[in-house]
């Protein structure tokens, strides 16, 4: 421990242990999962065997499949212990990625991916409630910033790695992926204690099922649909893309890799910081912030195929990305009533899900007819309109709170 840097061990000393526990296994997941994302549309195009408009509909089954559950989900995250609930859905998981390696069909590995997706609606607000329930308020937003900094490091190594595999045995990914669910899942189940609720949770629970309307979760809603835009343009950059890049710049899939990774870099770097620097500036600046930069992005991606410039729009993704998205996180689970939590979390994460149910068809359609510039143009605009959105309902209600 003496051989720790001070700044570092002062860090591991602020937080608790769980959330080193977590640190873990999302680093673990991460890059198992990373050697899939990037390449999972040309795996489904040229190994299983489906046209692109087929691949885009399997991928958009699974988070179809989460909209669906998400609102079953964050109620039993709500109803049963949250623990629990994670380590049933890393199981689900698991055994989902086991399958897809040996699916040798689109009707197969569609049936697989809507069961992974269960298990992802179960694990995303379950994880979320249970983190706002252990950890202290001041302490939400470096949290969930650690937490994506774990991502950040799967997903530095994570597509080096695929496209080995890619070129080898690409059904290798599936099969590290489902190892490392389970590696998380038995130390969550050996390390994480159940969370702890506030004193008033007991008594907050059945008085969230009487005012389970829509005026109860009225701000998740808004939130949830103010947010579509982001994940529109997440859902583009995951599938259609690589497809963009396919047509327009030679070694696409070292471009790919290498943007990724570098991606993940600066997450690792900077992330953590840029969340502390600016978690006490108002929330409207910040997440209109983040829009701001996606916009500069998508326009960067669409119109250019120059490689230092798209190195360069890494660090502006990654500036978006690190305040915008984090500080949505923290302000949800500050927002929402603790009895509540799952659910807020379930309704608020659902934009994700919509846009990659329906993003990869619908930018596949415009992306065949008019082209990757017009796509990423239109993902821009789009864009823009929800960032002038999200800013004047967060500056309602920061003036509802000055007044209250």
């Amino acid at each position: 421990m003496n051989d720790i840097p001070l700044c570092l061990r002062r860090l591991i000393a602020t937080y608790p242990p769980i959330l080193w526990v977590r640190l873990f296994g999302e680093t673990l997941t991460s890059l198992s999962s990373a050697m899939i994302a990037p390449f999972l549309v040309l795996y489904l195009s040229e190994h299983i065997g489906g046209s692109i408009t087929m691949t885009m509909l399997i991928i958009g089954l699974q988070p179809f499949s989460e909209i669906l559950l998400t609102l079953f989900a964050g109620g039993l995250t709500d109803r049963f212990r949250r623990k629990s609930v994670m380590l049933v859905s890393l199981l689900i998981q698991g055994a989902a990625m086991l399958g897809m390696a040996w699916a040798d069909s689109m009707a197969a590995f569609g049936l697989l991916y809507v069961l992974n997706g269960a298990g992802r609606s179960l694990f995303i607000p379950a994880s979320r409630a249970h983190l706002a329930d252990s950890i202290p308020e001041d302490q939400m937003a470096g949290s969930f910033a650690l937490l994506n900094t774990a991502s950040s490091i799967g997903a530095v190594l994570g597509p080096l790695a695929g496209v080995l595999l890619y070129r080898y045995e690409p059904a290798l990914a599936f099969l590290f992926t489902a190892a490392s669910l389970f590696l998380y899942a038995a130390a969550l189940w050996r390390k994480v204690p159940h969370a702890e609720p506030s004193p008033a949770t007991s008594e907050e629970h059945s008085a969230a099922h009487e005012k389970s309307t829509w005026h109860a979760y009225r701000p998740a809603f808004a939130i949830m649909l103010l947010s579509v835009p982001i994940s529109l343009f997440y859902a583009q950059m995951e599938t259609n893309l690589q497809l963009h890049f396919k047509q327009s710049i030679p070694n696409y899939l070292q471009t790919l890799a290498t943007l990724v990774s570098i991606k993940g870099v600066l997450l690792i770097c900077l992330e953590f910081w840029l969340v502390k620097i600016t978690q006490h500036l108002p929330t409207r600046l910040l997440i209109g912030g983040s829009y701001l930069c996606f916009l500069l992005v998508a326009l960067g991606y669409g119109f250019t195929d120059s490689l230092p410039v798209l190195i360069a729009l890494q660090l502006v993704w990654v500036l978006g990305e690190s305040v915008g998205l984090t500080q949505l996180l923290t302000f949800v689970s500050k927002m929402a009533p603790p009895a509540m939590r799952g659910r807020y979390f379930a309704i608020t994460g659902t934009h994700w899900d919509i846009s990659r149910t329906c993003g990869p068809y619908l930018g596949s359609l415009v992306l065949l007819h008019f082209g990757g510039p017009t796509l990423f143009f239109i993902i821009a605009m789009v864009l823009f309109l929800g960032g002038c959105a999200m800013y004047a309902y967060f500056r309602k209600i920061e003036k509802k709170l000055v007044h209250s």
